[in-house]
């Protein structure tokens, strides 16, 4: 079995990689450092020879609608195309939980992953979607985003984060074991307001920003899962923070 990682050396792909090799299956990495641009469809004919499952996992620093969907829509398409002729299997896309929902954000970014999802889907190649919730590891990452003046900003809407490794894990059922065009959402075990988070966050790091509570946009329960979901097993770092 081989399978083609796209955005395989980033954050996801790397320990996706590792997964997949030490349980004895071909990796190739597609990405600029290899040569390959999936947004432009350079060198991904090449690429995909003998390749059984494409695992999307590309991501853009784009985060205004216009750049982040014509980014994740046309390396998604290019991806299924080429993937089409060379005969390539399954097609596993890691998503987002919430983006596709109709009280969604409306967060350029997450509009992309909306498209990036359609045009997955609308190729001849069975694709299975895995929408995760906000990494744990990127809280830290978040919590500047939401910085503004100094203050984070922080809304009182519920948040679910989860460890990268599970999402790994399932990432790797999901492009050797799982059936063919399902789709699968997996959040961790706890959920939190977007604030309460932040501040134990701050102050477990010894960090003193001021967390300001700032009303949500949209539905509270917008980015967390709804319905069915696989329910991670390792619980945010931080002890004592109030669950939601």
């Amino acid at each position: 079995m081989k399978v083609f990682i796209a955005g395989g050396r980033g954050r996801v792909g790397s320990p996706l990689a590792d997964k997949l090799e030490a349980r004895g299956i071909e990796v190739a990495s597609g990405g600029l450092d290899d040569g390959i641009d999936a947004l432009s469809g350079e060198g991904l004919a090449e690429a995909l020879v003998g390749v059984d499952t494409i695992v999307n996992v590309l991501n853009t620093p784009r985060f205004d609608a216009a750049g982040a969907i014509s980014f994740f829509e046309e390396s998604t398409t290019n991806l299924n195309a080429e993937g089409e002729r060379a005969g390539v299997r399954r097609h596993v896309l890691l998503s987002i939980v919430g983006v596709g929902q109709g009280d969604a954000s409306d967060i350029g970014y997450y509009l992309g992953k909306v498209a990036q999802e359609r045009a997955a889907r609308s190729g001849s190649i069975p694709a299975t979607i895995i929408r995760a919730t906000q990494f744990q590891s990127y809280i830290p990452i978040l919590i500047d985003q939401h910085t503004v003046d100094g203050k984070v900003l922080a809304p009182r809407s519920f948040i679910q984060p989860v460890e990268l490794d599970e999402v790994i894990e399932l990432l790797t059922e999901a492009a050797t074991t799982l059936e063919p065009g399902s789709e699968i959402e997996i959040a961790g075990p706890d959920r939190f307001y977007h604030d309460d988070l932040f501040r134990a966050t701050l102050a477990d790091r010894g960090d003193d920003r001021e967390v300001v509570t700032v009303d949500a946009q949209g539905a509270p329960d917008a980015m967390v899962p709804r319905g069915a979901h696989r329910v991670g097993t390792v619980r945010y770092p931080v002890p004592g923070i109030p669950l939601a």
